[in-house]
């Protein structure tokens, strides 16, 4: 495929905490129109189910701990493709702007002179945070909420900013589980104060899990888990105060639904089902004229994946 006369335009489009009902109008739109996407490790398979089947998908996703596709290549595809198609769709988890690199991806569309457009997404804190019935904020507890990172480029020990905790603030820690024991002692040294702490994995996916403690037993907790449930945000403040009392069952046997079929008669069953707690992945292997890319990428998830059920749709 080649661009027409149509200049073409790369969409920076956040999917979200992972829940697809949590996307926004425009990204579904933009997922829907695009001709290529490049996505991130964190963006829920059936998201990219709602492209067309002749879209073609790129996986550049960095997962945690192991080698990934370095951001000097990302930004080199984007040119790439947007040499070859019109749409062209970089979707990433979350939102693109907090965390997600955005600035180092428009900085190279502009130099380029390639169109773009940010799209927002639901961030992890909000979701986090959604799933305990709590604000980030609070009238008379919290007024204020800073966003950080726990893990830093080339693993530098940078310290975090915990200055909103001195005035009695939300810290929401974004990729710390990791270095967790080092930023509650960091937090307790500074603060003297033992916060409340939750540390949701997983935010608003059916196999989402939430740990409560303080600054100085989250650590000791996250530690005793058989194994970690997955990306994590850690909320510190008084905001997640007496989240074991509050905080949402787990799901330890979520639905997982595999429906085969057509992929437009499928995607609004897929959204019942992720509505009522469970999750669910497209088929349509046998009936649609599927991209190369697509195609490979599908057959893989299938083999991954442990369905609890299946449909077939006619």
């Amino acid at each position: 495929m080649s661009v027409t006369d149509s200049p073409s335009k790369v969409y920076l489009v956040g999917a979200g905490p992972g829940n697809p009902c949590l996307l926004s109008k425009k990204a579904e739109r933009c997922i829907q129109q695009a001709d290529v996407i490049l996505y991130d490790q964190l963006v829920h398979p059936f998201i990219l189910q709602l492209s067309r089947p002749d879209a073609e998908w790129i996986h550049v996703g960095k997962t945690p701990y192991t080698r990934y596709i370095r951001q000097e290549r990302i930004n080199e595809l984007l040119v790439e493709k947007a040499g070859e198609y019109q749409r062209v769709v970089r979707l990433k988890g979350g939102d693109p702007a907090i965390f997600g690199r955005v600035t180092e991806e428009v900085d190279t569309l502009r130099i380029h002179g390639i169109d773009f457009e940010i799209v927002p997404g639901i961030t992890a804190a909000s979701a986090a945070i959604s799933q305990l019935g709590r604000g980030l904020t609070e009238r008379q507890v919290s007024t204020n909420i800073t966003f950080t990172t726990g893990h830093f480029k080339d693993d530098v020990e940078n310290e975090i900013d915990i200055t909103t905790l001195e005035n009695g603030g939300t810290l929401a820690i974004y990729m710390g589980v990791k270095r967790l024991p080092v930023l509650m002692d960091e937090i307790m040294t500074k603060v003297g104060i033992d916060y409340p702490v939750a540390v949701i994995f997983n935010a608003t996916r059916p196999n989402q899990q939430v740990i409560g403690g303080t600054v100085t037993t989250i650590a000791d907790k996250i530690a005793q888990l058989p194994e970690r449930p997955g990306p994590g945000v850690t909320i510190v403040g008084e905001v997640v105060r007496d989240v074991e009392t509050i905080k949402p069952a787990v799901n330890n046997m979520p639905e997982m639904v595999l429906l085969t079929g057509e992929r437009t008669r499928c995607i609004d069953i897929a959204y019942d089902i992720f509505e009522n707690g469970g999750a669910a992945l497209i088929d349509d292997r046998e009936v649609s004229e599927l991209h190369p890319s697509q195609h490979e990428i599908l057959t893989a998830w299938l083999e991954n994946y442990d369905f609890t059920s299946e449909q077939i749709i006619e």
